[in-house]
């Protein structure tokens, strides 16, 4: 028997609806990491700002955003105007973001590592309420796109596949501040910043500009109207298939995050023994293969998906990134520094599939949630699916400068840092990583929502609306 896996034609996107929404989603990572990748490479190694309290910034701006994304994802579900929900939001918060993205860099010289953290922190503080207006509704409006089950993890994939595009810029941020014109990495990082948040509020605003929302019928307006308070948004943690996605997600970035800062690190400090435009190359290219190899996995994913189902094909990903990981041990050397990028083609379609996967089935869990609740909240479900990644973000580099500053490491030692050191940042970026992926790989295990039960719950929603 021939399964057809094509969306009827009401669940259909175009791919232009398609390329319209994956744009965005250069903005999106583009504010979700470019600050912390460049951070401590600017406002540590640069302006000697403590890795600490780098960290310890990064954690109150995730408790910043554990008051406004919820409020945020409430707003826009409850909005009605003829611009729709989501897309005045997007338009404004992509073109703040940008503004604040250039200004970030643009501190004043000679002033002391205080004034300097305080900078970091008081303009960081507006980029991300910027980013919480744009990124809320942004990702609410793709669980909105399609109510079809495969067709929600095509959206995705394009979203998946953008993100993949800012990664090239953003892993060669660092390695473009080092070029001769500009006067080392502050004055670099000054107008390279200009350039790329004219990326963002370019990118950002054309899923608010050419994407058309799905109109709310008159009595959905009005189940929202009665039924979205603020403890209706809360009530989200509620729903036992979220919580599941949310396991996942908080494990895997766990793992990954806690040490990612540590490439930084181990490149210069480790393969090149402090040679910062030599490591600068090798980070900006394994930055790009990572990122080709995500792009070129996500077709893969989305193919394997739609045979095996969501569940199946994510756990046979993690298991691959798993792998990928604990190469790290063996790849990581002075020896050959291009070994490393063996790892990427491990770990890129692992983590491709998280991002790509667990967005899809979030979008399946806002119908399985209507059938109970009689609500559509995809603005709450994206206001706490983007907080909770946010906040392990947050949690990771917080964390991550005192491990950091627990090896043993100086910058002030430049390339004589000690074997134990990195020996240490060595064990710490396999390992940690793999137990994330192993929490994720049992919380995937258990999600309940296969393609049959989705599309049971799809059936019986389609049936309330025509009775309604």
């Amino acid at each position: 028997m021939v399964v057809n896996h094509d969306p009827p034609a009401k669940g259909r996107v175009s791919n232009t609806e398609k390329l319209a929404y994956g744009a965005g989603a250069v903005a999106e990572n583009a504010m979700q990491n470019a600050v912390t990748n460049m951070a401590n490479p600017f406002f540590n190694v640069a302006l000697n700002v403590a890795p600490g309290l780098l960290g310890t910034a990064a954690m109150i701006f995730r408790i910043w955003d554990a008051i406004t994304d919820p409020i945020m994802g409430w707003i826009s579900d409850r909005t009605e105007s003829r611009s729709g929900r989501r897309r005045p939001y997007i338009i404004t918060g992509a073109i703040l973001g940008g503004i604040l993205f250039a200004l970030m860099w643009w501190c004043p010289m000679g002033m002391s590592p205080s004034f300097y953290f305080a900078w970091y922190m008081g303009i960081s503080i507006l980029f991300y309420t910027a980013f919480t207006v744009f990124g809320v509704p942004y990702v609410a409006l793709g669980y909105e796109l399609s109510p079809d089950y495969h067709e929600r993890t095509r959206v995705m994939s394009f979203r998946t596949w953008f993100q993949s595009v800012a990664g090239f810029g953003i892993q060669w941020l660092f390695w473009l501040t080092q070029r001769d014109m500009f006067d080392g990495t502050v004055d670099g990082m000054r107008w390279v910043g200009i350039g790329f948040g004219a990326i963002i509020i370019i990118m950002g605003v054309i899923p608010g500009i050419f994407l058309k929302e799905r109109k709310l019928t008159s009595q959905e307006l009005k189940t929202n109207r009665e039924k979205l308070g603020f403890k209706s948004v809360i009530s989200v943690f509620k729903v036992k298939p979220f919580l599941y996605i949310l396991g996942a997600m908080v494990t895997a970035i766990t793992g990954m995050f806690l040490v990612i800062i540590f490439g930084f690190y181990i490149n210069v400090y480790y393969v090149f023994g402090g040679d910062m435009p030599a490591a600068s190359l090798v980070l900006g290219a394994s930055g790009t293969a990572y990122h080709a190899c995500c792009m070129a996995s996500i077709p893969l994913v989305a193919w394997v998906s739609t045979k095996l189902g969501k569940k199946m094909a994510l756990q046979i990903f993690i298991a691959a990134a798993m792998v990928g990981t604990i190469s790290k041990l063996w790849l990581f050397t002075p020896e050959n520094p291009w070994l490393q990028l063996i790892t990427v083609f491990l770990l890129a379609p692992g983590f491709s599939a998280l991002w790509t996967l667990l967005a899809s089935m979030t979008a399946d869990v806002t119908d399985w949630d209507e059938l109970d609740n009689g609500t559509r909240r995809e603005g709450a479900f994206g206001a706490f699916y983007g907080w909770t990644m946010k906040l392990g973000f947050a949690l990771c580099f917080f964390i991550s400068g005192f491990i950091l500053e627990w090896t043993g490491f100086d910058a002030a030692l430049g390339g004589d840092q000690s074997s134990a050191t990195l020996n240490s940042m060595l064990l710490l970026y396999a390992w940690l990583p793999f137990l994330g992926l192993v929490g994720a790989m049992l919380f995937v295990w258990r999600y309940p929502i296969t393609e049959a039960v989705a599309k049971e719950v799809r059936g019986k929603l389609d049936a309330r609306k025509k009775t309604e």
